[in-house]
């Protein structure tokens, strides 16, 4: 998006102060949450119960808006459903679902990183139908909170950026010119801005801009609120940005075609990171949930810590996340069999690891098959081996894994049955993981299961 200065300014919300934008139409100033007048002095020689009702009145309306629960919840699970349960309109197979231990939150991580050489993208209904009608995202007033590690570096911390305009959640009209409205969180592609804004009839509007500057593989709050009359985006727990209200709502004609998060409508102009914890309101929330930033900062940074390897360098290689990298098709696949990995190569990786490249053959087509690692196979039950989960593959597909061990490595594919605990992972990664059985990691794994040896040169599949 090209942008274009403000046509007004607002002062800080929190001041209490008169907003005065220019070009406005009156002179007088707007103030926000002001009463009406209460006439004359005579008025107030009433009832005891109705002065204590006026009383009431001008105390809710001097404090700022109580906190309300979240219209709806993003914990990204396998299947990608909302924290409502309805299911998104569409999703890519080359999307990760990872899980994340960091307080208050116990989830799953989005990451959509092809670096934009094959599309990838999430698409959510505006509002559900099944089983709830929850409205996910209201485009005239709302509030949106979510956690992000980008899988790139700023040009300011000597990193290149996401390459290309990083959307972290848009929805309306994607056509040229955007007739019916298009509204956006982006940021741009050195990562050195992240912007709120819309395009209407060819016009391109920036709400508000803020300057960013970030290290890869490591998370940062987002927050964004929005009515017609103004915006702010808050940043790691601190107001970043103020600025105009949203000028073009996109029309309940663009809903049937959802929203997507991370992407373009393409599955391109990709985020390339991991989204976390994503929540939204359909009314501003004046920053108040932004205060847990100190808490899940420290909580994710420990998490980070402990998996050595940095970022999720524990869970999917000491690549970090994205480690398990889409390569093409299989040529000549099997499918409808007993799903097996064939084609297996693996090269030196500048002396950083091996490069381990791998095809999946048999299986189901379009299901989701879990990849799993392990540098010292203990024997049978497998669980007794320390596994890390690289990632999520379809049958037919070839994928790389980066910056494996050197020495002897040891790979199964979990079918995709999922657990009956209601934790939205699938049985083998349970067993597997045991730490992330359910929703809480000091609980162990109990499931046991059978290693089915295809062949030695093809690897072994979970069921």
């Amino acid at each position: 998006m090209k942008t274009k200065p403000h046509r007004g300014t607002i002062l800080n919300r929190a001041t209490g102060t008169p907003e005065n934008r220019s070009g406005a139409a009156s002179s007088s100033p707007k103030l926000r949450g002001a009463l009406p007048s209460r006439g004359p002095r005579g008025a107030l020689r009433i009832g005891c119960a109705t002065v204590l009702l006026l009383l009431l009145s001008v105390s809710v309306f001097a404090q700022p808006p109580l906190p309300v629960l979240p219209s709806q919840s993003f914990g990204f699970p396998p299947n990608f459903a909302t924290g409502s349960g309805s299911m998104p309109i569409n999703y890519t197979t080359d999307l990760i679902s990872e899980p994340v231990d960091a307080a208050p939150f116990y989830g799953n991580a989005l990451i959509l990183d092809t670096t934009n050489q094959a599309p990838a993208s999430l698409n959510y209904n505006v509002q559900d139908t099944s089983p709830t009608t929850t409205r996910n995202i209201n485009y005239s007033q709302g509030t949106v909170l979510f956690y992000f590690a980008p899988n790139w570096a700023s040009v300011s911390q000597g990193g290149t950026g996401p390459g290309d305009t990083a959307y972290f959640l848009a929805g309306g009209d994607w056509t040229t010119n955007s007739t019916n409205g298009l509204f956006a969180i982006y940021a741009d592609a050195v990562g050195s801005n992240i912007y709120f804004g819309g395009v209407g009839s060819g016009d391109v509007e920036v709400y508000a801009s803020a300057p960013i500057s970030w290290s890869s593989n490591t998370f940062h709050q987002i927050g964004v609120e929005w009515t017609t009359g103004d915006c702010e985006i808050y940043l790691d727990g601190a107001l970043a940005a103020t600025g105009d209200g949203v000028m073009y709502v996109p029309k309940r004609s663009t809903w049937t075609d959802g929203f997507f998060v991370s992407s373009d409508n393409n599955g391109f102009e990709q985020s390339r990171g991991a989204t976390y914890a994503m929540l939204t309101w359909g009314v501003e929330e004046a920053g108040v949930y932004t205060n847990d930033w100190p808490s899940v900062s420290n909580s994710l940074a420990s998490w980070q810590s402990g998996l050595g390897g940095g970022g999720f360098g524990g869970m999917m290689g000491t690549g970090g996340f994205g480690a398990l990298i889409p390569d093409g098709g299989g040529c000549g696949c099997i499918s409808n069999t007993t799903p097996f990995l064939t084609n297996l190569t693996a090269v030196p990786t500048n002396g950083a690891g091996m490069t381990f490249t791998f095809t999946i053959e048999g299986g189901t087509n379009g299901v989701n098959y879990g990849i799993f690692a392990t540098t010292n196979l203990v024997g049978n039950p497998a669980t007794n081996s320390v596994w890390t989960w690289l990632g999520q593959g379809t049958n037919c597909g070839t994928y790389q894994a980066v910056n494996q061990g050197s020495n002897a490595s040891f790979y199964v594919l979990g079918g995709p049955q999922m657990a009956s605990d209601g934790s939205g992972w699938t049985v083998a990664f349970e067993a597997l993981i045991p730490n992330w059985n359910h929703a809480d990691p000091n609980i162990p794994g109990t499931n046991v299961l059978t290693v089915t040896i295809v062949s030695p040169a093809q690897g072994a599949i979970i069921q």
